[in-house]
């Protein structure tokens, strides 16, 4: 599951090139330029548009979407990833049909928003799961209790319970209660 990391990284880093104020981006330097709208541009240039790269995300969204965690404790470890990062598509990543359907409904299509949680602070420090109650062989209500700091020390801590079942041959979250 190595894979869902990389992909994750990847559909990122496209999010964020895809938002930049420019018209092209030289891939070769990864360097954004900005160059008038009437200017031709061939293959060999090495460039990409903002369309191409938001192409590219709903790709890269779908191959996404073939993924899945292979336990309850995987589709924990990745959730608490975007509390961590503050990287939305970590959610996305481990969430059911339905729920993908809600982020996508509460914070927009990928190709055209930043799917970007939190600010700089307060900051995750640490987690603990409270609770994890195995409902039937493929359900589980998991409790996550989530500390938080800042620069002047502890803040208050959130907590989730996620229903977690098993779809298929993985295991993803079906809401959060």
């Amino acid at each position: 599951m190595n894979i869902i990391p990389k992909i994750i990284t990847t559909i990122l880093m496209s999010t964020l090139l895809t938002n930049l104020p420019y018209d092209k981006i030289d891939i070769k330097k990864n360097i954004p330029i900005s160059i008038g709208k009437e200017q031709l541009l061939h293959k060999k240039d090495n460039l990409i548009t903002p369309e191409q790269t938001k192409a590219q995300i709903e790709l890269f969204k779908q191959a996404l979407d073939e993924f899945g965690a292979t336990s309850p404790e995987q589709v924990i470890s990745i959730w608490v990833k975007t509390e961590k990062t503050r990287n939305g598509v970590y959610h996305y990543s481990v969430a059911c049909k339905e729920l993908k359907r809600k982020i996508i409904e509460d914070l927009g299509a990928p190709k055209d928003t930043y799917w970007i949680y939190g600010v700089s602070s307060p900051w995750l420090d640490r987690y603990e799961v409270i609770s994890k109650n195995k409902i039937s062989d493929t359900e589980y209500i998991v409790k996550l209790k989530f500390f938080w700091s800042t620069s002047s020390g502890p803040f208050n801590t959130t907590e989730n319970t996620l229903k977690i079942i098993q779809s298929g041959d993985t295991w993803c979250v079906k809401e959060v209660i």
